[in-house]
């Protein structure tokens, strides 16, 4: 699936808290290990070893806090990776303290990459209905927008290949571009590349899922966010 990328800020840091469940790749099918082979009767069984009591500086530690789990995970340019349905049962809770620490446009966008979907086109859609429904913006932190994914797509054309995009439309919830692959290897190639992407002048950046085309080719959104106030 596809990837998103973050900034530095209490708003990224909570936005990266809340939708990066929805947006990472799936990581959970460990390798499966060698078969332990039952031991002989005649064998010799070791006596248990006792386990040592934990210690009192460590029992004494209350848990960490997701908050400040999440900000520890988080760099300065931390990827919001792509949706994953497969991960869809792990949700975190929505809580109103997590949620009215993004600014109201952010919102519209956890709010839309939060929802339930039958298919990530579908989650894609719904991302780019709320980027469009919070009107179309000039603001000056647009034209770092602009520039930000232009740098992507130059990144991508300078380490992969060329690829085809489409001009950058700009709202007042960020600035979001479409972009075309000629083969999905070569999607594949460049969606491994957007962790360590690194964009300056704005906020979070994110792939949206992508459209695979009859004729072959991988159609998929970036967006960029503004940065933080």
């Amino acid at each position: 699936m596809s990837r998103i990328v973050w900034s530095v800020g209490v708003g990224g840091l909570a936005l990266a808290l809340l939708a990066a469940p929805w947006l990472s790749q799936p990581g959970d099918s460990a390798a499966a290990g060698p078969v332990a082979t039952e031991p002989h009767a005649e064998s010799a069984v070791a006596p248990p070893t006792a386990t040592p009591p934990p210690s009192p500086q460590a029992a004494d530690l209350p848990p960490p806090h997701p908050d400040s789990v999440a900000s520890s995970a988080v760099h300065a340019s931390s990827p919001l990776l792509q949706p994953d349905t497969s991960r869809s049962a792990r949700r975190w809770p929505l809580t109103s303290r997590s949620l009215h620490k993004l600014p109201e446009q952010r919102q519209r966008i956890v709010s839309a990459l939060r929802g339930r979907y039958a298919t990530p086109l579908e989650r894609r859609d719904a991302v780019l209905a709320a980027f469009e429904s919070s009107g179309e913006s000039q603001a000056e932190w647009t034209k770092q927008g602009r520039e930000a994914l232009a740098t992507w797509r130059s990144s991508i054309e300078e380490q992969v290949l060329p690829i085809r995009a489409e001009p950058p439309r700009c709202y007042a919830a960020g600035c979001v571009t479409r972009v075309t692959f000629p083969d999905p290897a070569s999607y594949e190639e460049a969606r491994q590349r957007v962790p360590m992407l690194e964009l300056t002048g704005v906020g979070p950046h994110m792939q949206l899922p992508p459209e695979y085309l009859p004729s072959g080719e991988v159609s998929v959104s970036w967006a960029v966010l503004p940065p933080e106030r």
